[in-house]
């Protein structure tokens, strides 16, 4: 009978992978948040389960959520008999993360109007026309 062997990787392999530095891995590691990764002639090697945890660990970082934030979600996770602190945990950050891109889509809607402003100043300059005024822009949609 054959058994099947798991692909593992490295952990610089992992580090370009996730454009993360070595150290941060271990850091991770230490904080508990990858754990019981296996060792293969003493060096690290990563399986897809913990590249799944390290996806969502970024995810979660890229969003916002804390170190302190991600090991008490990953705690009230792993107990089973806790979910509604895990439900409060990930509605919490689901309500930040709206709130967020809310600030963006007005952001970026007052940048698409400065970048559209600007490009007409170099136009008009070169075609020596009349300079657009801000307050034409104010208020317009792109």
């Amino acid at each position: 009978m054959k058994t099947a062997t798991v692909k593992t990787y490295s952990i610089t392999e992992v580090s370009k992978m996730y454009h993360l530095p070595t150290t941060t891995l271990r850091y991770y590691e230490d904080l508990g948040l990858l754990y019981d990764i296996p060792r293969i002639k003493g060096r690290r090697a990563y399986t897809q389960a913990h590249l799944n945890r390290l996806g969502a660990i970024c995810c979660f970082k890229d969003t916002g959520m804390t170190l302190k934030e991600l090991q008490e979600l990953f705690d009230a996770q792993d107990d089973d008999a806790d979910l509604d602190k895990t439900c409060a945990i990930l509605d919490n950050h689901y309500k930040r993360v709206l709130e967020q891109l809310a600030l963006l889509k007005k952001n970026e809607r007052h940048i698409k109007r400065k970048v559209r402003f600007y490009h007409d100043i170099r136009s008009a300059k070169e075609n020596h026309s009349k300079l657009p005024d801000w307050d034409d822009y104010r208020d317009r949609e792109f």
